[in-house]
């Protein structure tokens, strides 16, 4: 095996076994949005947001590899939320921007401490040496899959 070529049988089984259990490992039982109507996938959508600053409905639809015919319900639900307001591109009025309000960001905020306790929580589990390899780990693979297209 040359040193540009890998065994990409091996790395689906590997993926194929741990994104289910990164999920529920690290995070557990998401509890964070049990007290509100939204989905994780609200949550997703409004860190994207906020990360982005102002964002198109293409863009979040692609990098979070929903169809738009999919997304629309939910930024609906946010929007009825006041949590994100939609702004026409003055030059293009075909082209929306989605942006977070305060009541957003402040929804947002109150969530990822929630999440980042519960984090951290399990992570106490873990001497240091094996939270710092997941956090390079981490940080590889955003790195890695932020290269590939899609």
């Amino acid at each position: 095996m040359s040193m540009d070529s890998i065994n990409t049988e091996e790395l689906v089984e590997q993926m194929l076994s741990v994104m289910p259990l990164f999920a529920k490992k690290l995070f557990g039982p998401v509890h964070i949005l049990h007290d509100s109507d939204l989905h994780h996938t609200h949550f997703h959508i409004m860190h994207l947001i906020n990360d982005a600053g102002s964002i198109r409905t293409t863009d979040i639809a692609g990098k979070l590899a929903i169809k738009k015919s999919n997304l629309s319900p939910m930024l609906q639900k946010l929007t009825t939320k006041e949590f994100i307001l939609r702004k026409k591109d003055p030059a293009d009025r075909r082209v929306i921007y989605i942006e977070l309000t305060r009541a957003g960001q402040s929804f947002l905020e109150e969530k990822k401490v929630i999440l980042q306790k519960e984090v951290e929580e399990r992570l106490s589990l873990l001497h240091s040496e094996d939270k710092k390899t997941l956090q390079e780990a981490v940080g590889s693979l955003q790195s890695v899959l932020s290269k590939l297209e899609g």
